[in-house]
């Protein structure tokens, strides 16, 4: 398993996401700049050569990115909260990786669902996990999330604490657990509350739903 440096991990997050999001911003621009060839020749000679694969992000800069998407959506709900929901599925969402969330629920009910249950039951947890975010965020319109630590945990994942201002006078504190996907992207893969995880919360709903009205019964009242 690979080690980090939480030391480095933790220095790094704790860095301006104001800063951030202007130098992301100033490289969008840079790589969405296209500038046309003045020649045949020149066209010839850039094809030629190699195309250079863009690495997928480390862990710290999507952790950052997270973080500036999550309080941009907080700040937009304060303006514009029709807004919000569009930007939940085209900022946020995106962030989550649904698929393993979906497979790891399942574990605890040993069932396997075929191709297109699975892919069923994998979207109704997304909207599941949407809506319920929608939901908090039109609670307060005061919510912002800062950064308090970062450590690695068994098998390669990356617990980030955060403190959510708004709910609460003295704030909220939880963990977005990050994971490696197969494609080598870092995204959300659980969300822990209270010592309760977002997992470990639809397994018992998913048992609760299977023994009370079948598999079929449970991806209808999920």
């Amino acid at each position: 398993m690979r080690r980090l440096n939480v030391g480095l991990l933790a220095f790094l997050l704790s860095l301006s996401m104001l800063s951030y999001a202007q130098d992301a911003v100033e490289n969008t621009s840079q790589d969405n700049t296209e500038i046309a060839p003045e020649s045949n020749d020149q066209a010839t000679t850039e094809s030629a050569e190699p195309t250079t694969v863009q690495q997928p992000a480390g862990p710290v800069k999507t952790i950052q990115t997270a973080i500036v998407k999550l309080n941009q959506l907080t700040t937009v709900a304060t303006y514009s909260p029709q807004l919000v929901g569009q930007l939940i599925q085209t900022e946020v969402a995106p962030l989550f990786d649904f698929d393993h969330i979906a497979n790891e629920v399942l574990l605890v009910s040993n069932i396997h669902l075929g191709q297109e249950e699975q892919a069923y039951f994998s979207a109704k947890i997304k909207q599941n996990i949407v809506a319920s975010l929608l939901s908090r965020l039109t609670q307060t319109r005061s919510t912002s999330f800062q950064f308090i630590s970062a450590r690695p945990m068994i098998g390669g994942t990356i617990a980030v604490k955060l403190k959510v201002n708004g709910y609460y006078s003295y704030g909220m504190f939880i963990d977005l657990v990050f994971h490696q996907t197969v494609d080598q992207q870092w995204k959300i893969a659980d969300i822990v509350l209270n010592n309760d995880s977002l997992i470990n919360y639809y397994q018992k709903m998913v048992l609760i739903k299977l023994r009370r009205y079948g598999v079929y019964g449970m991806l209808g009242r999920l």
